[in-house]
């Protein structure tokens, strides 16, 4: 059987493999989680997260090519929201995931230990 390579996988895949990297960052889910509660200027971002600036900065570039955050210009400066709240359904997802797996380790353990 022919091992498969990633020329012959769907070009959907590359995107959601792109997306979930993005994803994959602690410090980006704080700023998006920060974004959640309010839009904000990268030094408001950064008096939120405690982040450095040059850090907060480089990470919404990253989240704005991947279409996770918007920015809307006010003279020199951009503020930057939310591109996208699906991403929370996701998250939210993810989290739901992990706390069932906790659940069937703690179940497992307590078995284990009685």
């Amino acid at each position: 059987m022919a091992k498969k390579t990633n020329e012959s996988l769907p070009d959907e895949f590359e995107s959601v493999a792109r997306l979930f990297s993005v994803l994959a960052d602690p410090t980006r889910l704080a700023i998006l989680h920060t974004l959640k509660q309010q839009a904000g200027y990268v030094y408001e971002l950064c008096r939120r997260t405690g982040l450095k600036q040059a850090n907060v900065s480089k990470h919404l570039a990253m989240m704005y090519d991947a279409g996770l955050v918007k920015r809307q210009r006010n003279g020199n400066q951009i503020r930057y929201s939310v591109g996208d709240a699906i991403v929370f359904e996701l998250c939210d997802l993810v989290c739901r995931k992990l706390h069932r797996a906790a659940e069937s380790q703690a179940r497992l353990l307590r078995r284990v230990g009685a």
